[in-house]
């Protein structure tokens, strides 16, 4: 039994953590705490936007709802359980203030290994609490692990050069949730970048598109605000499906949910160099291509693959083929149990 620290918020890497791990060992076997009512109703109110794509990652279907115990005593009943040692893994979600208030209240009554799930955008292990929550929060993290050392750490965003013994690589990934489409053979667009300016390379990139393709046709403009775009959901990946090119660049970190989005939906990928550890990731070339870092050959490579559309078909197949093997949040889900049950003897089943 495994105990899921949840923050209530919209964290897509502790959603897509949670998604494959239940899909893997059955929702029976994880309690997520306090109840996370994303994890187990597709809706709560029609007008909730944390009813749909990508703020309800975490959603994995379930023949019977049960409904959530108030706070107070889902809090008895979980340290109950801590006291007679029910879990054998504790998870801490998220790098969000809440997640950490409620592992920290319950952190005495921990005997089982712990790990922690940082899908923030900083570099820095925890990091993001700084973000999210300040100084106290991220130092109420450092004094934690002092206290009581993880016994491992799944960062989203890992650099390349960076090697800890404890520290494992764990991306975003593609979830459950995305359908997977075929390439289609007549395609509406060109080029697409639907993205907001949340670094000075994708501004950069939104320059060098500026009247060029058929990127202010579709949308693929500067000053962009998420919450006003129109694709979103099954029409976003529908859109997705009919560009021949889509690109994805860095935003606060390298990971963005379009990086897997774009094979997931049979167009080709076209991004910068990962400056983070990605396992299996695509290959230039294979599976996606990847320009160089200061954009200066970005341009050269779209109008090569748009004129060679079988060459390019045939990579955003391949992309689509590499995904499914290892970038699901199935896989990324087998991926930490496998870690765990090396280094820590934990003999889950799967």
């Amino acid at each position: 039994m495994i105990l899921f620290i949840a923050s209530q918020e919209t964290d897509y890497l502790q959603d897509l953590t949670y998604s494959g791990l239940a899909q893997i060992l059955g929702k029976e076997s994880i309690v997520d705490f306090p109840f996370h009512w994303q994890y187990h109703q597709e809706k709560r109110f029609i007008w909730s936007s944390k009813n749909c794509y990508p703020k309800n990652l975490g959603f994995v279907p379930e023949k019977e709802f049960k409904s959530s115990c108030n706070r107070s005593k889902g809090f008895v009943q979980i340290k109950e359980l801590l006291r007679k040692n029910h879990f054998r893994l504790v998870i801490l979600g998220a790098a969000k203030p809440d997640a950490l208030r409620t592992f920290h209240e319950l952190s005495d009554l921990v005997r089982a290994p712990w790990i922690f799930i940082d899908g923030g955008d900083w570099q820095e292990v925890g990091g993001d609490f700084k973000r999210t929550g300040g100084e106290e929060s991220f130092n109420c993290f450092l004094s934690l692990c002092n206290k009581i050392p993880p016994a491992a750490i799944f960062k989203r965003e890992v650099p390349i050069n960076k090697n800890l013994e404890k520290l494992f690589p764990l991306p975003f990934s593609v979830s459950s949730q995305v359908p997977i489409l075929k390439s289609v053979s007549k395609k509406i667009w060109n080029v697409v970048f639907w993205a907001v300016e949340s670094s000075s390379t994708r501004k950069k990139v939104f320059e060098l598109l500026k009247d060029r393709y058929d990127c202010k046709m579709n949308g693929s403009i500067s000053g962009q605000k998420f919450k006003d775009y129109n694709f979103k959901g099954n029409h976003y990946f529908k859109a997705l499906n009919e560009a021949k090119i889509a690109l994805s660049f860095r935003g606060g970190g390298f990971d963005t949910l379009r990086y897997w989005e774009i094979p997931a939906c049979g167009s080709l990928l076209i991004s910068e160099k990962p400056f983070i550890q990605i396992p299996n990731n695509f290959i230039h070339g294979e599976h996606a291509l990847f320009c160089k870092n200061d954009l200066s050959d970005l341009t050269h490579l779209i109008d090569t693959y748009l004129l060679n559309e079988k060459d390019s078909q045939a990579i955003s197949e391949e992309g689509q083929k590499h995904l499914l093997k290892y970038h699901t949040d199935k896989h990324r889900a087998q991926y930490l149990l496998e870690l765990l049950n090396s280094k820590l003897n934990l003999n889950f089943k799967f």
